[in-house]
């Protein structure tokens, strides 16, 4: 039990003093380029506000990558079905005439609907031929990337944009702004209750009780009853639609409509965030907070002192390393333990 409290907070550790590090051999005035990486986000309202909004799609991707792993699969689809459902999601309410609140629950479930089928793909292909769903996933994911560009600079991209964006949705779809003038809006809520869902869900329902059976062994389950190939799907297609279902509250809450590259790797991101808390949804907006004050603090430092902006590619890039290795590093101890 101490090992699994100490080591994320060990990572957490790790992970700010190599970004002190970095932050102050890069900058030409370290002192106040770690002032303002270390407190720039609590500095005032708008700052602090991006953070919380910043930590929105990452809880979105952090709960999808918690649902996989939950039951023993993964998905290294998220970015894609992150990026592509909103995508679908915000084409859908621009070309389907409704009412405010019916374009909204419009896009939201058509979102979840394209990102659940793009994590059922590769679900299927593990069943019916024995592929990998982690190499799979990630290449379906991939391949749709590419297709959502495909389709903003094409034929649904907005011709008065200087950008490759769709048209704006309409004001009255958009998501309610909580702190303005800064991004924070009502999409923070909706994460934070759809995560303390599914720790109930884990905890105290049958659902819950298969995704563990599956996850520690498959073949035990199976014997007992239990119908191993549903539950993984079932865990996958909630992967997926939570995934997208992040992309799309990013576009109500931040940007208004699908934007080229909006996503910024926060699917990638979101399996960090959920190994970081030993896939524990109940820490997943601690986890998200954590990632999203880093990236703050660094953006900030960037925009007060001129530091590079790479600088906060390269810190996410260390902290998604530590958080792998420690992670690997605990399940081959578990893995020997279970052998001997």
């Amino acid at each position: 039990m101490h090992r699994k409290v100490l080591s994320p907070i060990l990572t957490v550790a790790i992970a700010f003093l190599l970004s002190a590090v970095i932050l102050g051999i890069t900058s030409r005035q370290p002192r106040e380029t770690l002032r303002w990486f270390f407190l720039g986000p609590f500095s005032n309202f708008y700052f602090f506000g991006n953070m919380l909004a910043a930590s929105i799609p990452l809880m979105f991707t952090g709960l999808a990558a918690c649902l996989a792993f939950s039951a023993g699969m993964f998905n290294l689809g998220l970015e894609g079905q992150h990026y592509f459902g909103a995508i679908i999601g915000t084409i859908v309410a621009l070309s389907v005439p409704t009412s405010s609140v019916s374009s909204m629950f419009l896009a939201l479930a058509v979102s979840f609907l394209v990102g659940a089928l793009l994590a059922l793909v590769p679900m299927l292909l593990r069943l019916t031929l024995g592929f990998s769903e982690l190499i799979s996933s990630f290449m379906i994911g991939q391949v749709f990337i590419y297709v959502g560009d495909f389709l903003l600079n094409g034929l649904f991209r907005d011709p008065e944009a200087a950008l490759a964006a769709t048209r704006h949705l309409d004001e009255t779809v958009v998501l309610a702004k909580i702190l303005p003038p800064s991004n924070l809006h009502a999409g923070y809520v909706v994460a934070i209750a759809l995560c303390l869902m599914f720790t109930v869900v884990r905890k105290w329902f049958v659902m819950g009780y298969e995704f563990k059976m599956v996850r520690e062994n498959p073949r035990f389950a199976k014997i007992h009853g239990m119908d191993v190939e549903r539950i993984w799907l079932l865990a996958m297609i909630l992967s997926g639609g939570v995934a997208a279902l992040g992309g799309m509250v990013e576009v109500l809450g931040v940007y208004g409509r699908a934007v080229k590259g909006f996503s910024h790797g926060n699917g990638f991101n979101g399996i960090a965030v959920s190994l970081l808390v030993r896939n524990n949804p109940a820490l997943i907006f601690l986890s998200a907070l954590f990632f999203a004050y880093l990236e703050s603090g660094a953006e900030i430092a960037s925009l007060m002192v001129q530091t590079p902006a790479e600088i906060v590619r390269l810190v996410q890039g260390i902290v998604f390393c530590l958080v792998t290795a420690e992670f690997l590093f605990s399940r081959g101890e578990r893995d020997a333990d279970s052998v001997t």
